[in-house]
């Protein structure tokens, strides 16, 4: 119960206390006073009848003393007015039957009123005659006892109502300091460091809400050289501080990560290799090869962010650089190599570079079933074959030999279409797991495919085309209708994840329609669904991101985000999202079984989600080594063919 509530409640409590213990004084006193006027206007009129029909009395004149009876009787609230005659023995009376008018039945019950009997002795001179009887009437006492009561409870309630609405008025004013407390602490909680600048003047709670912000802002200053070390860290392990681009350790924990991937797509591999760097820093000097470098990197760097976030590139050495493309076919890398080649001669142009060769570029296209070190040696032959060829010269190979059927582009858009009408997507789920003694099943991850000509494709085929084509957010809707059947029917033990592609979420009316899907589900159905998003597509969309995250907090569903720490973030994006966990990238897992320094940059990270509430999941845990090396760190769960395989749904 919340404190304004029990204070309200004492306050009523308090003033029907008040109203018992005045109504109690106030019943007897007004009760009393009745009766005693009853009392003494029943003396009086016993005295005055007595004095009145002595006379009659006297004389045996007893229609006379019947009369003055019957004036009594008439001029007062009376029952009865008896006279007993000594002479004969005999009552001469009048009375009526007490009837009480407007008075409730339970009331007169309640209400025990001593009706008074007046005496007075009838003599003529020194001769008693008879004696007066006179006997109040409780319907007058009742009636004003009644009209005081009920007179004094309107009163009161009235009062009381009035009391109850101004005093709340007035609590929630005085509390209104200690509601934003509680906001303030629940933001603190999910490490959004708001202060109150409205200082309240009670002294209490100036106190409280000082210490409060002085709390807010020592946590945020730590939360910030966390940040600050975990970026530190990165750069320092992962970056060239030349070009701002990763560098070959990046380079090699990234393809070491993709190419451990069983199910993978057609991917491009591209070798760019600048020309006469070593001259142009003899003969101009060291600012002038940065320059060219640097110069390389922005080309580069534009050129990746029109094909897809999920690119990867880095500077292998002096004058080398590396992109790794997924989802990109023969005939899109050729078209993109040419691109850059085309935008690195302008740098000729800008008298950037040593002369008039400026690059030589060598680039494979490669399938799934190529592995690591394969690619890596036929993109560096090609490299050597474009340089044997002259300056400014590319190559471009296709090791996709294996495949003995190939589906073009168009195509491709047709089997998408077909598939999104018909619903026909096939389904697989990978389990996530906790890192405990007794590890048990958290969540499964949703991963879809689809069938064509007697043969299953997975979506690294043509995730990448479907995006090309603006299928993603059509895509999405059919998984999450599918997942939502599924639930449904199957009534699984564990929450499913579906992963929701930049290009869906991107668009409101995708997020209205979720927001829609969601609200027509049980609480039961919404407790078995969760999502993800990757940290590449939040850095593209992060406003989109973070209107995603609200909409999915306000239907009470859980989300995450994948890949985290596979970009040079500053993720201060999870201050904003605040998502319920994390996925690590499978390169940082690698590194917790690696060296100290490896590993040391993964504890830093973990350490930081966890400041946040967030809980971390490790993904890409092929083996028992990484499994333990895990357990080092603040990983609640794990992910990765060694903890479970993907299996149809």
């Amino acid at each position: 119960m919340t404190l304004f509530r029990q204070l309200m409640l004492t306050i009523i409590a308090i003033f029907s206390l008040m109203l018992a213990v005045v109504m109690g004084i106030n019943f007897n006193t007004t009760k009393g006073y009745l009766i005693g006027q009853l009392e003494s206007t029943t003396q009086d009129s016993a005295t005055s009848l007595s004095m009145s029909v002595s006379d009659f009395m006297a004389l045996e004149d007893y229609a006379s003393v019947e009369s003055s009876i019957n004036a009594v009787f008439d001029s007062g609230y009376f029952s009865e007015v008896r006279i007993h005659v000594y002479d004969t023995d005999k009552d001469i009376s009048r009375s009526n039957e007490t009837i009480i008018n407007g008075v409730p039945s339970w009331f007169i019950q309640l209400i025990d009123f001593k009706v008074p009997v007046a005496k007075a002795v009838i003599s003529n001179g020194w001769s008693e005659l008879g004696q007066v009887y006179i006997t109040g009437s409780a319907g007058y006492g009742y009636n004003q006892l009644w009209l005081a009561t009920r007179d004094l409870l309107i009163s009161f309630f009235v009062i009381g109502a009035i009391t109850l609405i101004v005093g709340s008025f007035a609590l929630r004013y005085l509390f209104q300091p200690l509601v934003e407390l509680e906001k303030q602490a629940e933001a603190i909680q999910q490490r959004r460091f708001m202060k109150m600048t409205n200082v309240p003047k009670t002294r209490e709670l100036k106190s409280v809400v000082l210490s409060m912000n002085r709390m807010a802002e020592k946590l945020e200053k730590e939360f910030a050289s966390e940040v600050e070390t975990a970026q530190w860290l990165q750069a320092k392990a992962f970056k060239d501080p030349v070009s701002g681009l990763g560098n070959r350790s990046f380079f090699e924990s990234q393809i070491k990560s993709h190419f451990a991937e069983r199910e993978r797509g057609t991917d491009g591999l591209v070798f760019v290799s600048l020309a006469d760097l070593g001259k142009l820093n003899n003969e101009r000097g060291y600012e002038s090869a940065d320059m060219f470098i640097q110069a390389t990197a922005d080309i580069l760097s534009k050129k990746v962010a029109m094909i897809s976030s999920f690119t990867t590139l880095a500077r292998l050495s002096g004058a080398d650089f590396v992109l790794l493309i997924p989802n990109v076919d023969h005939s899109q890398l050729k078209h993109i190599v040419q691109d850059i080649m085309s935008d690195l001669m302008e740098l000729n142009t800008a008298s950037i570079s040593y002369s008039i060769a400026v690059a030589n570029i060598g680039a494979v296209t490669i399938d799934g079933s190529v592995e690591r070190a394969s690619a890596m040696s036929q993109a560096d032959t090609a490299l050597r074959e474009a340089k044997r060829e002259g300056a400014n010269t590319y190559k471009v190979f296709d090791l996709n030999v294996s495949r003995n059927v190939s589906i073009n582009r168009t195509q491709w858009k047709d089997i998408l279409e077909s598939v999104i009408k018909r619903q026909a997507f096939k389904l697989k789920k990978q389990k996530v797991s906790t890192l405990d003694d007794s590890p048990v099943t958290s969540q499964e991850e949703v991963f879809m495919g689809l069938e064509h000509a007697g043969k299953e494709y997975h979506a690294g085929y043509f995730i990448g085309l479907a995006e090309q084509f603006d299928l993603g957010d059509q895509i999405d809707k059919v998984i999450v209708s599918q997942v939502i059947h599924y639930i449904k029917s199957k009534h699984p033990s564990v929450p499913l994840t579906v992963n929701l592609s930049a290009s869906a979420y991107a668009k409101p009316e995708f997020i209205d329609w979720l927001k829609q899907i969601l609200a027509q589900q049980t609480a039961e159905v919404k407790s078995k669904l969760m999502f993800e998003v990757t940290e590449q597509s939040v850095l593209l969309e992060e406003t989109q991101a973070n209107v995603l995250a609200q909409m999915l907090k306000s239907q009470r569903v859980l989300f995450g985000i994948d890949n985290v720490g596979k970009q040079f973030s500053a993720f201060q994006y999870l201050q904003t999202l605040m998502p319920d966990y994390v996925k690590v990238d499978s390169s940082y897992t690698r590194m917790a079984a690696g060296k100290e320094s490896e590993s040391f940059f993964m504890h830093t990270l973990c350490k930081m989600f966890n400041s946040l509430n967030i809980e971390v999941i490790a993904t890409g845990v092929e083996n028992e080594r990484q499994l333990t090396a895990l357990r080092r760190f603040d990983v609640t769960g794990v992910q990765g063919y060694f903890v479970g395989r993907a299996q149809d749904m």
